[in-house]
């Protein structure tokens, strides 16, 4: 443990229908922000013709934005009287950018929204209830009837999933035989002692400069994983706060000894810069999403990137495993709403999907999708395709969705991370702090 030294307060606050007015009155000119954004026009409101323009907003890197932008361009075809005007940007502006529009009541028309913000917007009443909207507008009958009831809030269908995936462990097994080691573990049987064992081998057999894995104790998606193998929880089924401060504090507590052995990068040495793509070069581990790892191998071409389940220990629970949701909405902002519903409709399931977008963010949750891509998947789509497959056959139990100003969680993980290894703080008082700061935010919702 460290003594207190500094704490980095939390920064970005969820949306909520109290910081509306700041959001609004602190960003005039926020359109700034859209590509090709322009008003919206043509179609009156509920008149019935797909027509109009619609935009869209969605986040990516570069890749996934090439991806993404012709596939939606494609709408024009299947309706000639649309207009498709593109939004895209990295994940933290647009988060950024999509609460300050939320504020200024100018989202854009359909847009893609994380799920742990889902239900913020929806408690802002900003999103439109797709069960409004005429019959044949939407289509969920590919998708099973439970499954698509499970994705309304509060009853109301305004933010039906896009797409899903799963943490795992990526290991590079090039890097791992240049270094000699080819005796790697049985991921079916091995724990988070042989993880570390094998982060450390590779430490020590490759020259200075390079480790196992680099620091990750900032990724929440794998600290709510490992929370839930401990048989914890984030949230309750009615949104109140039930994270248990030691089980969080031990998921610290492993990175701290894992640094302090050799087998993990520094936080001083990474920096900001944790993901494979920046760290790829000198570890040979990740704590993968599935939806990064086709970018993943991209930027690691010329090596072999093998995906393996996730470690447990004798006492881990057999029903941890959870499906992380890209969720996709219409503004009740929209101008056009039955041709911005139209428009996510083509999203769940046009089958161009599956050749032009292919696993780019995750799996589709429409079946027929999924059969096309399986058809012409290339080797690393099939190693994807395997691993969730691999992980569906585990029991899940519920995962609640964070409530209003719940999306506050990802920052308690990423500046206690900071405060702990970056700050000098002990971790105990790190998590508390930032649990005390997050229960003041539920409480202002």
């Amino acid at each position: 443990m460290h003594s207190s030294k500094r704490t980095r307060p939390l920064t970005r606050r969820p949306l909520s229908r109290r910081n509306f007015l700041a959001l609004s009155s602190a960003t005039v000119g926020a359109g700034a922000f859209a590509v090709a954004c322009g008003g919206n026009g043509g179609g009156a409101v509920g008149d019935g013709e797909i027509a109009g323009n619609v935009r869209f907003a969605w986040w990516g890197n570069a890749h996934r934005q090439e991806l993404y932008a012709p596939f939606a361009q494609g709408f024009e075809d299947v309706e000639p009287d649309v207009s498709i005007q593109l939004e895209p940007a990295e994940y933290s502006p647009y988060l950024d950018r999509i609460s300050v529009q939320a504020g200024g009541r100018n989202l854009p028309d359909t847009f893609w929204i994380p799920a742990n913000q889902a239900t913020s917007f929806a408690d802002a009443d900003v999103l439109l209830d797709l069960n409004e909207l005429p019959d044949d507008i939407i289509n969920f009958n590919e998708m099973p009837s439970d499954l698509v009831s499970s994705w309304e809030i509060n009853g109301r269908q305004v933010a039906p999933v896009y797409t899903q995936y799963s943490p795992a462990v990526q290991i590079d097994r090039t890097a791992f035989e240049e270094a000699g080691i080819t005796d790697l573990p049985d991921d079916e049987s091995w724990s988070w002692e042989d993880f570390w064992d094998l982060a450390q081998e590779y430490s020590d057999a490759t020259e200075e400069g390079n480790w196992g894995i680099s620091s990750m104790g900032a990724f929440y998606q794998h600290a709510h994983l490992w929370i839930r193998q401990q048989g914890g929880e984030i949230f309750g089924g009615g949104g109140n706060l039930v994270l248990d401060p030691d089980i969080l504090a031990g998921w610290f507590a492993m990175w701290q000894s894992a640094i302090d052995r050799g087998a993990v990068m520094p936080p001083q040495v990474s920096g900001s810069e944790t993901q494979w793509t920046q760290t790829g070069h000198r570890t040979g581990l990740y704590l993968v999403q599935l939806n990064q790892y086709l970018d993943n191998v991209s930027f690691s071409s010329d090596h072999d990137l093998d995906l393996f389940k996730y470690p447990e220990d004798s006492d881990s629970t057999d029903d941890y495993q959870f499906h992380y949701h890209i969720r996709m909405c219409v503004a009740r902002s929209a101008d056009n709403p039955e041709a911005a519903a139209a428009f996510l409709n083509y999203f769940l399931n046009d089958e161009s999907a599956a050749e032009m977008v292919g696993l780019a963010t995750g799996f589709p949750v429409n079946p027929s999708v999924i059969e096309r891509i399986e058809q012409d998947a290339d080797e690393a789509e099939q190693r994807m395709l395997d691993m969730q497959a691999r992980v569906d056959e585990q029991p899940m139990r519920d995962r609640p969705e964070p409530p209003p100003a719940g999306a506050g969680w990802q920052q308690l993980i990423e500046n206690a991370n900071d405060n702990i290894f970056n700050g000098g703080q002990d971790i105990d008082d790190a998590v508390a702090a930032g649990i005390q700061d997050l229960e003041q935010q539920l409480e202002r919702g």
